[in-house]
């Protein structure tokens, strides 16, 4: 099966939207690419797991409803990781969407309030 995908990103100055973006979606995890960054997002019962990667750096953020996490942000070139941790104020798993509002903070100061949601579709 062939699926494709929606998504944006919204913070507090600018809204991202990509469309109709080919993406593999097989055992709760979807992977795709788009202006040159990798994406890997498993899906379990309870939470997400975002993998981000491009020339600069690597993300990887775990999402879980009411909580605050630890994850992980890597700079390549400097190769060096800065502490981040995510608060999820709201996750919605859905069979053909998935939707998270979060907090960012970069070494405990608050970086902004983010909007994240996926739309899949089987073509």
């Amino acid at each position: 099966m062939n699926y494709v995908i929606n998504f944006s990103i919204q913070n507090n100055d600018e809204k991202i939207v990509k469309k109709n973006i080919n993406t593999k979606y097989k055992n709760n995890e979807l992977s795709f690419k788009y202006d040159n960054e990798s994406i890997k997002i498993t899906i379990k019962k309870d939470n997400i797991i975002m993998y981000k990667e491009n020339n600069e750096s690597i993300l990887t953020f775990n999402f879980i409803k009411n909580k605050e996490t630890e994850s992980k942000y890597f700079i390549k070139s400097l190769n060096f990781y800065i502490d981040t941790k995510i608060k999820t104020n709201k996750l919605e798993i859905k069979k053909d969407r998935l939707y998270i509002e979060y907090e960012l903070y970069l070494q405990d100061e608050y970086s902004g309030k983010f909007i994240y949601e996926v739309n899949i579709k089987e073509v």
